[in-house]
Parts: C-alpha cells; structure tokens; sequence
C-alpha cells in the first residue's frame, strides 16, 4: 500500500526546492508563484495547486485535508459577494450580497476541490479560474466574464479567496493595449483584473471567523483579493440538521 504520508512529504520538500531556485532567479523581487498540479484543465476552467510562497505566514497551511463533496458544495452555497461603493460603509444593510457561485457551478468545482485539498501539501493552496462568453447583437462587443480565487485550509479555519468576481473583459482585444490579461490569470488564480469594492461574506454569518491571518493574500500582486475565513466544522456540524438556514434558503 502506497504510503501517502511519505509522497506528500516528497511533494513539499520539492516545492520547497523549486521555490528557492525560482526565487534566486527572481532576484528576490517577487515571491514566486506557480502552479504545481492541474487538478482539472479545460479551456474555460482550471482547478490546480499553486504553491504559495510564506504560506500562512510560514506556519504552512493545515494540508492535505479532507471534505466530501457534500460538505464541500454546502459551504460554496454560502460564499457571497457584497459589493459597495468605494467610500460607503461595506457592512450596511443596504448592500446587495451575490452568490460567487451558481448551482451549475457548485456542482462542478466543489469535488474538484476536495480533490486537491486531499493532494495539497502545506506549501500548497487550491486554486480557480473561471470565464464565460457574453454573446451581443454587435459582434464586435463580445465580452468574457472571469472569476477566480483559492481555497485553503489554516488554522483550524477554511479560507476563500476571490481575486475575481465576474470581471467583465471584451473577449477581442489588442494584447499590447489591454491592461486584461486574462490568460496571465488562468495560470495566477489570485491576479487581479481590476479592483472591485466591497467585502467576501459567508452566509450564515455567524459562522464567520475572524480572517487577519490571511490579509496579506496577494499582497505583491496587482490589487488585493477578497477574503473570508469559515469555522466550517461548527458550520458543517450545524448543517446536518435539515431546518439550517441554508436548506430554508434554498427551499424558499
């Protein structure tokens, strides 16, 4: 019998390795980043291992871990977007909260995601990258929509990480000229396309933790993702209970 332990051992002193060679050839200017494993490689979605330099502040990420897809596509059901304005207070009540997730893609990535989570070494997070085409009357303003972001385990708590929300990008452009690089994100799941105000939340909010521990997420990057951090075993031992808010939510 394979000897699991052992293999992931070997993954992450090769990281640690390659991590070091890639940032002497940096010059130390840029912590490097790069994708170790696809997880799930098509034209339009990618799930994969990034290796994440300092991860969690050097205490390493608390992989591989594991979910099933059941608890996994219960917690992206309550991953949401609350989007404000750049100077208004992010936790009014009049902000508007989105799924970051459709159903349709819920049931795709989430056992992908506990695939890699059970792969994952501790040098290693989980990433996602998503786009989709937006047809138009006028062929010449076809656009895409990207969302992308990681999925990490530290400290006893779940991160989620959006560096993309539906970013709207025209789908032809002049590479030169276009400050979109879509592609770049397809391989860098945590880059960001553009800012985008608002806040990560996690529905219901009391299973929300405090996330300082992650703040520094794509710190070297252009921008800074959004960010939540989830007590998913008090969530998931609640959510056995078939009166949860969520199971309300979704039957409503």
């Amino acid at each position: 019998m394979l000897d699991w332990r052992y293999i992931g051992m070997k993954r992450s002193a090769g990281l640690i390795g390659l991590m070091v060679v890639g940032g002497i050839f940096l010059g130390g200017c840029q912590a490097p980043q790069f994708q170790t494993l696809k997880i799930s490689d098509s034209p339009n979605r990618v799930v994969a291992l990034q290796a994440m330099p300092d991860a969690y502040g050097g205490k390493g990420y608390d992989h591989p871990v594991s979910f099933t897809k059941e608890e996994m596509m219960q917690i992206m059901q309550g991953i949401r977007a609350e989007k404000a304005g750049l100077y208004s207070a992010s936790f009014s009540n009049s902000s508007q909260t989105h799924p970051v997730f459709s159903p349709s893609e819920v049931e795709f990535f989430a056992p992908l995601i506990v695939k890699g989570l059970s792969q994952a070494t501790p040098e290693e997070m989980v990433t996602f990258f998503e786009t989709a085409e937006i047809e138009t009357d006028d062929l010449e303003k076809y656009f895409q929509l990207t969302t992308s972001g990681g999925f990490y385990v530290a400290g006893g708590k779940l991160y989620v990480v959006v560096s993309n929300f539906s970013v709207k990008t025209p789908l032809w452009q002049d590479a030169q000229k276009s400050s979109y690089d879509v592609n770049s994100v397809r391989t860098n799941a945590l880059e960001q396309l553009k800012p985008q105000p608002g806040l990560l939340v996690f529905e219901p909010r009391e299973f929300m933790v405090e996330s300082s521990d992650g703040e520094d997420i794509g710190s070297f990057l252009k921008g800074k993702p959004w960010h939540v951090a989830i007590g998913y075993r008090k969530f998931l031992g609640h959510s056995i209970s078939p009166k949860t808010p969520m199971n309300k939510r979704e039957s409503d």
